[in-house]
């Protein structure tokens, strides 16, 4: 049995009008709707509906017609109702049209033309073998209804289901049966007419297989009739208690969409109809046929829209059938043969056009052959329903109707009136679709051009973006990926869509201050403006917790700090926040101790390594001379190897020297690390001196971890100001330029003034920064560098190391690991870590972290123990019973450990002071930076991204004050 559940009626069906909008030349603010829906068929009357019932008051759908209903034309005929578009609802099971009318019995439940069996007759009228019919039928049926098979076949149908078709045939008949096969291929032709009934192509080799993977039957009966009033019960239905009538206005033909941004109307989308209307909306939902969808792209739409999109809509097809209505003064059938299907024999093909030559003809056959049939309509019994298909059906609509007449009559009567007695038709009536300039035809379908057509149909639905807004969405059902060429796939797509909108106004949220990070700058920045009394603020942050590069854990019950990790100087804000709640600890730490061991096990003298320390912080403290000076060294590389080889040369003693330069390398990796850079050759000799820190007491701990001090600032925030894993993936400027942040989850958040703190490294792969920010800004985020640091915990059983304090590595040309070792090359050493006795840590930079930041725990464990023996033979270096390993460098929310200023920004103007000047637009400051690398003095600290987020969050607490 065929299954026609997808579509026969499809072929009958609806679809929403065409449809163009409307307007009113003064465009006053009564007439500027916010929603303007063009098209009142089944799509758009369901998003007006479903948009009403969600209080949005402020809709207005524009008809092209004088009517509503789209491709759903119910229309008066011979004292009885019939519908010349969509006519059966097509299934139970998640059809939402089904869902809306089922308890309210309008449907009736059978067709009694059942359009699963079919009632044959040949154009010769000789008697047919019913049997042997009905057994041709079921093959082709069931070779039809297995969607499966043609998937995995591919191409278009007709090639499988002949091949398989005759062999069946052959197969159960006998190759030498030439009257089967007769029969057998009057058959074929049949259904491939029935075929362009369920897919509307010109022929049924257009008709591609991936129709059968991508649409979905609903389950139940597949072919529901209207007892009464036909289909467009459903808009009485669905505009139940609703004001929807009044917001209907006809005979409004859209001439132009203008969709970008309107200079005479700011952030409204601009409609103009055939007679002079303007209208303008804050957002559209186009819901009218792919064909005329089509040519809105080519001649409407201003400006177009892009490549893709157009291509698309070209790749899916909008095709066409005719419905014929014959009213006739009796029933002359009867209810046992309530079809008629025609067979052609090729004589009787050949010699037509001598008996009847009205009409189109196309290829040398008559149109009356594409008239594969008339059948039986439900509750009316006098009444049959013609379909006709193929090439020519745009021809017939054209034809008169007493030539239409005429053929249907000789057609009837050629292949009937031996066994019937058939009285004149009283009435016809036809269904006129591919010619209707507001339709252009009846549903699409799959050919070959959509071999993808679930992609393709999804990049038909993606809505039209303006400024970061939804301004035109589109609907209808060519837009729905498994319910296409159905009404209940149209009224789904005018609910997704307005779905869409109600979604984006629910989650739309407006604030007075966003500041974006929950990290110390945020944090610095939401506590200055508590202490201005300004409370009108939300933080955003992306990660499901605060502190941003700050991120303390537990380890055998005492923090360890997996970031920031000491505080720097006592001349800043948290260590005095620390010392009121005593959160600092009585010891400090300090970097580089211990033993510094060369390759081959000799440990190198403290006076030698303290001597070589010396040196190398005299060369970086003379090229703070460079900062206001415009003779300086393209980089701190340059400038250390220059002096530094200076030095080594007053040493005669060879062996003295390769030390020297062994401690001379260990310093390049310690400042590769100390940096955040990669390479001490992107690092600027000219700013070295920019960074202060006046006490030079680089390493307080604290007692608790620095997690302790992020929780006293958040005790003193409101509760709930800060919304975790709330990622912001696109920031822009509305037309009145406020700021709109459109986070991951779609939620829309607008705001008078943005305090942005994310790291460098993320403004350096945040997608649209040049569209907010100035040129200077963007290219000071640019210019400046930006890398990664890898922190690595070694934990173990005991102290092996005794009270050695820890291990600095010197490496020499013969020290080298295979190149699945390479990142060692940059470790430092390993150091002791405060609270935890029994354990290690080694820091990893340049261009090594991303390497190590991929390795298993495990893996790195075993390496570094590797490391340690090869260095020290003289322990007893054990495996660790724990490695705990740091990912900065790739975790999204943060890209990084801090910021260092490279050449690039020397004698510019581009750098960390030009990215600390608020963005002003129109006299407000809009967009503010804060964060370590926005601070000029207190670069790459925690205390400098707190100070960075106060002074941005005082310049605008300010503002505010004097602006009131």
């Amino acid at each position: 049995m065929i299954n026609i559940s997808k579509r026969l009626v499809t072929s009958c069906q609806f679809f929403n009008g065409y449809q163009t909008i409307m307007s009113n030349k003064a465009a006053s603010e009564t007439n500027q709707p916010k929603v303007l829906i063009i098209g009142a068929g089944a799509a758009g009357i369901a998003a007006a509906t479903k948009l009403l019932k969600n209080g949005f008051e402020d809709v207005t759908i524009l008809e092209a017609e004088d009517r509503i209903g789209g491709r759903i034309h119910s229309v008066e005929f011979g004292g009885t109702v019939i519908d010349l578009g969509a006519q059966w609802v097509h299934g139970e099971k998640g059809n939402t049209v089904y869902e809306l009318v089922k308890d309210l019995n309008v449907l009736g439940s059978h067709s009694s033309s059942s359009y699963d069996k079919y009632n044959f007759f040949i154009s010769d009228q000789s008697k047919l073998n019913k049997n042997l019919l009905d057994r041709l039928y079921d093959i082709a049926s069931d070779i039809l209804e297995d969607s499966e098979a043609f998937v995995r076949h591919g191409g278009v149908i007709n090639e499988y289901f002949t091949k398989h078709y005759y062999e069946q045939v052959l197969s159960e008949f006998g190759k030498d049966n030439k009257d089967v096969i007769h029969v057998a291929e009057l058959l074929e032709e049949w259904i491939s007419k029935f075929a362009l009934c369920l897919d509307p192509a010109e022929s049924w080799n257009q008709i591609y297989s991936d129709g059968f993977r991508t649409y979905v039957n609903c389950g139940g009966n597949p072919l529901l009739h209207w007892k009464d009033k036909g289909y467009r019960t459903l808009f009485n239905i669905l505009m139940k208690n609703t004001s929807l009538e009044s917001k209907i206005q006809l005979n409004k033909e859209v001439t132009k969409i203008s969709w970008t941004k309107n200079i005479n109307c700011p952030n409204k989308v601009t409609v103009q109809c055939s007679d002079g209307s303007v209208y303008y909306a804050d957002h559209i939902i186009v819901t009218v046929s792919l064909t005329v969808l089509k040519d809105f792209f080519e001649n409407v739409f201003v400006p177009k829209p892009s490549k893709a999109k157009i291509e698309a809509v070209k790749q899916i097809p909008l095709g066409n059938i005719i419905k014929i209505f014959l009213k006739f003064p009796r029933k002359w059938w009867s209810d046992d043969v309530p079809d008629f299907s025609f067979l052609w024999t090729k004589e009787d093909k050949e010699k037509l056009l001598e008996e009847f030559s009205e009409g189109p003809v196309f290829n040398g056959r008559l149109w009356l052959q594409d008239l594969f049939g008339f059948y039986s309509v439900e509750s009316h019994p006098d009444i049959l329903l013609g379909w006709l298909v193929g090439p020519m059906t745009k021809q017939v609509e054209l034809i008169p109707e007493e030539t239409l007449l005429k053929g249907s009559m000789f057609l009837l009567r050629k292949f009937l009136s031996k066994n019937y007695d058939i009285p004149e038709a009283e009435h016809i009536i036809r269904s006129t679709w591919g010619t209707n300039a507001h339709f252009k035809g009846t549903y699409s379908y799959v050919n070959a051009e959509s071999t993808d057509s679930d992609e393709v149909r999804r990049q038909i639905i993606e809505p039209l973006n303006c400024d970061g807004k939804d301004v035109v969405l589109f609907a209808g059902e060519a837009t729905h990926r498994k319910y296409f060429s159905t009404v209940h796939g149209a009224v789904d797509s005018g609910y997704r869509e307005a779905d869409r909108l109600i979604q984006f106004y629910k989650k739309r949220q407006n604030h007075k201050i966003v500041i974006v990070g929950a990290g110390m700058a945020g944090l610095g920045a939401a506590s200055e403006l508590m202490q201005n009394n300004v409370e009108e603020f939300v933080i955003l942050e992306s990660q499901d917790r605060p502190g941003g590069r700050i991120e303390t854990i537990m380890v055998d019950h005492k923090p360890l700090d997996l970031g920031a990790q000491w505080l720097h100087g006592k001349d800043n804000p948290l260590y005095h926040l620390a010392m009121k709640h005593d959160l600092l600890s009585d010891e400090m730490s300090e970097e580089g101790l211990g033993l510094y061991v060369r390759g081959n096990g000799e440990i190198v003298d403290s006076f030698t390594v303290e001597r070589t320390s010396f040196e190398i912080g005299k060369i970086l403290e003379d090229c703070q001379n460079f900062t206001n000076s415009d003779d300086h060294p393209p980089s701190i590389e340059s400038y250390l190897k220059q002096r530094f080889d200076s030095y080594i040369n007053c040493h005669s003693n060879m062996n003295e020297r390769e030390v020297l330069r062994e401690l001379y390398d260990w310093h390049l990796r310690f400042q590769v690390i100390d940096n955040s850079c990669l390479s001490l050759s992107k690092l600027s000799a000219k700013s070295w001196g920019d960074y202060v820190c006046l006490d030079d007491v680089a390493h307080y701990n604290l007692k608790y971890g620095y997690n302790s001090l992020v929780e006293v600032i958040l005790d003193d925030l409101p509760k709930g100001c800060v919304k975790y894993n709330s990622e912001v993936t696109r920031i822009y400027y509305e037309n009145d330029n406020k700021v709109v942040l459109e986070l991951s989850d779609k939620q829309v958040i607008v705001c008078d003034h943005l305090i942005l703190t994310p790291s460098l490294g993320v403004l350096k792969t945040f997608g649209n920064l040049s569209d907010i920010l100035p040129e200077n800004i963007v290219g000071s985020i640019e210019r400046m560098g930006f890398a990664g640091i890898c922190k690595i915990y070694l934990f173990y059983e005991d102290r092996w190391w005794g009270d050695s304090r820890g291990f600095q590595l010197l490496w020499n040309k013969e020290c080298n690991f295979s190149e699945k070792y390479s990142w060692l090359r940059h470790v430092t050493g390993f150091d002791e870590v405060f609270n935890h006795p029994n354990a290690l840590m080694t820091w990893v930079g340049g261009v090594a972290v991303e390497e190590v930041e991929s390795l298993a725990s495990d893996k790195i464990g075993k390496q570094c123990t590797d490391l340690l023996r090869k260095f020290i033979p003289s322990y007893a270096v054990p495996l660790p019973s724990r490695v705990i390993r740091t990912k900065w460098l790739t975790k999204p929310s943060v890209r990084g450990s801090y910021c260092h200023i490279t050449p690039e920004c020397d004698g510019t103007g581009y750098g960390i002071r030009t990215m600390g000047k608020p963005v002003v637009v129109d006299g407000v400051p809009r967009i503010l930076l804060a964060g370590e690398a926005v601070h000029p003095s207190h670069f790459s600290t925690t205390h400098g991204a707190y100070e960075s987020g106060q002074r941005q969050a005082q310049l605008l607490s300010e503002y505010l004050r004097t602006s009131q």
